[in-house]
């Protein structure tokens, strides 16, 4: 079972969670391979945006996640932005104070470009905020 999905938008490579909770082990590792995957394939100056929409908790391990991602992204002298992060995911930054490590967006369609009713087809709009 796949837990992100990975997909080109405009300019932008959109990661989206397909699960509540990104604590279970299993689920982690299969986000990591992912996330590895994708991270391995981006282009310099790369716009990445990780939509967090439903994700209610997130482990240690996923932030670590991002931070790898982060430094990856910037090694390409690329964006990352995090988009649609619920409280739970919020405070766990706020405290970390990681929430200045990142660039943090309460929209994903604003922060990639698109915009619903400039949409055509049905696929360009499932993702929506």
């Amino acid at each position: 079972m796949s837990f992100a999905t990975v997909s080109q938008v405009n300019q932008w490579t959109v990661i989206r969670f397909s699960t509540d909770r990104l604590t279970d082990p299993f689920t982690v590792n299969e986000i990591t391979t992912q996330l590895e995957r994708a991270a391995a394939t981006l282009p310099l100056r790369c716009q990445v945006a990780v939509s967090f929409s439903g994700v209610e908790f997130v482990s240690s391990q996923v932030i670590g996640l991002l931070l790898g991602l982060r430094e990856t992204v910037t090694r390409r002298h690329g964006t990352l932005v995090l988009c649609k992060l619920g409280k739970h995911v919020l405070d766990v930054l706020k405290i970390t104070k990681l929430d200045r490590q990142f660039t943090i967006s309460d929209s994903l369609s604003k922060t990639i470009g698109i915009r619903e009713k400039r949409a055509r087809r049905a696929a360009e709009v499932e993702w929506m905020d």
